[in-house]
């Protein structure tokens, strides 16, 4: 009877830590990889930057595309950057309280730059070299990144940054701005499908 009861509390401990280490395991969320964090931490920067040069353009902009332009970019990213923040804090990741080193150097240019015409090319040129590496990095995370809720995020804003890639290229020609063209793989298209490139 004795040799029973044990086995009987044996395999009652061995259920419950079973049934603990599943639970854990099903709670708790994908943790992100390197790639992950990597994306997380640029999007945010870059919204940042997004957020100061939108600004910069409503204040300083002579034309009302660019001003317009300006306003649009600085809500759009403001709101992916409120969705970001959330995402950051539950997967633990620390984000920098500033764009970085290019970012803020780009920021210095612009601010430096005459009124008028000038600021008007130079404000479309850098957005849309940003807005392609924003693309570029996006893109990099929807295929390489490992963590499910990072990729969703990265899918979310994609949208938002071709549109104003988009707008950017439109505009460009009535600035006088002649833009790169594209390579093989423009940045920002779909994945291709495997055996297809």
């Amino acid at each position: 009877m004795k040799l029973w009861k044990k086995m009987a509390v044996l395999l009652a401990g061995a259920a419950l830590t079973i049934t603990a280490t599943a639970v854990a395991s099903t709670a708790a969320p994908a943790q992100p990889s390197e790639q992950d964090k990597a994306w997380i931490i640029a999007a945010h920067q870059a919204n940042l930057a997004e957020i100061s040069a939108g600004k910069l353009a409503r204040d300083k902009g002579t034309r009302p595309e660019v001003r317009d332009l300006g306003m649009r970019f600085a809500t759009d990213h403001a709101k992916l950057d409120q969705a970001l923040k959330t995402l950051a804090r539950d997967l633990g990741v620390t984000l920098p309280a500033q764009p970085n080193d290019e970012q803020k150097a780009t920021a210095q240019k612009l601010e430096a730059a005459a009124q008028g015409d000038e600021f008007n090319k130079m404000w479309i040129e850098q957005q849309f070299a940003a807005h392609t590496k924003s693309m570029q990095a996006t893109q990099k995370e929807l295929d390489k990144g490992q963590a499910a809720q990072v990729k969703q995020a990265a899918e979310a804003a994609m949208p938002v940054i071709q549109a104003h890639h988009e707008a950017l290229a439109k505009a460009a020609p009535d600035f006088g701005v002649t833009l790169p063209s594209p390579g093989p793989r423009a940045p920002g298209m779909a994945p291709q499908t495997p055996g297809t490139r």
